[in-house]
């Protein structure tokens, strides 16, 4: 965190069922745990009690409630290619009803997976939970890619639905063109980049060359006049590098950035 200039990180445990032959996790949510008493306000901690409707949604939902309830969690992550359905499934349905009743905020991959049910992450399967949970707020993991534009038109439609730049970063680090395309389409529909959170996947995007990825971001004069899209300023990547998740999680933002908070909120008001 420190060499990529990271000051505050969500973590996470991974299941990779598929590589054990779904016999053990690859890591626990006490790891977590314990990152967070060592790291204290550094490290925000994100469950995952998935597989939800293989282990038992009501399983699910204990462990959700004492890692929250008892170990100040914030967030929790939804994977559903590794489950026995959709995350849209209804018996998810009480999952999302405790989320929104512990005001957690729900992560969830989409577009494409590796090792797993592709069409369990589609983005248009968010159209009913966001219909259904309009109070829940969810950030969709990698863009949506790729099936992004999908992702760019529900985010526009549903307020409670955010876009995560997750795992892609890394590689779009040496792409800053197509980056600049995947960015510049979010902020042409949603007219701004408030609703565009940062996030590595790490290790599979190295945290530093994602960060760096951000501050690089321009649009391209081509891009602006053929496509209709912004340009991009410093207080959009302050935006997409923190200050957006910042704000769902309700995680106090450091001093030095105070004053791009209150540039945010100044323009906000302003669109409107």
């Amino acid at each position: 965190m420190d060499e990529a200039g990271i000051d505050v990180a969500c973590m996470l445990r991974e299941s990779f069922l598929n590589m054990s032959y779904n016999a053990i996790p690859c890591s626990t949510n006490y790891h977590t745990i314990e990152a967070m008493q060592e790291y204290g306000d550094r490290i925000v901690g994100c469950s995952q009690v998935g597989p939800h409707m293989i282990r038992g949604v009501g399983n699910a939902i204990k462990e959700l409630e004492i890692l929250h309830k008892q170990f100040g969690f914030k967030c929790t992550k939804v994977y559903s290619p590794e489950d026995s359905g959709p995350f849209n499934h209804p018996d998810m349905f009480p999952f999302y009803e405790k989320c929104l009743e512990l005001a957690a905020v729900v992560f969830i991959h989409t577009g494409f997976a590796v090792g797993g049910h592709s069409e369990y992450c589609r983005p248009m399967l968010l159209d009913e939970v966001c219909l259904r949970f309009p109070e829940l707020k969810i950030v969709a993991y990698h863009f949506g890619w790729p099936e992004n534009d999908v992702l760019n038109a529900l985010a526009w439609k549903h307020r409670n639905l955010y876009i995560s730049m997750s795992g892609m970063l890394g590689p779009f680090y040496y792409a800053p063109v197509k980056l600049a395309h995947m960015v510049g389409s979010i902020m042409n529909i949603l007219l701004g980049s408030e609703k565009i959170v940062f996030g590595t996947d790490w290790p599979a995007s190295p945290a530093d060359l994602s960060v760096q990825a951000v501050l690089n971001l321009q649009s391209p004069k081509e891009l602006q006049e053929g496509w209709g899209y912004p340009p991009i300023t410093d207080q959009d990547k302050a935006n997409m590098l923190g200050l957006n998740l910042a704000k769902l999680l309700n995680v106090k933002v450091p001093k030095k950035y105070q004053a791009l908070t209150k540039a945010a909120a100044t323009s906000k008001r302003k669109r409107k």
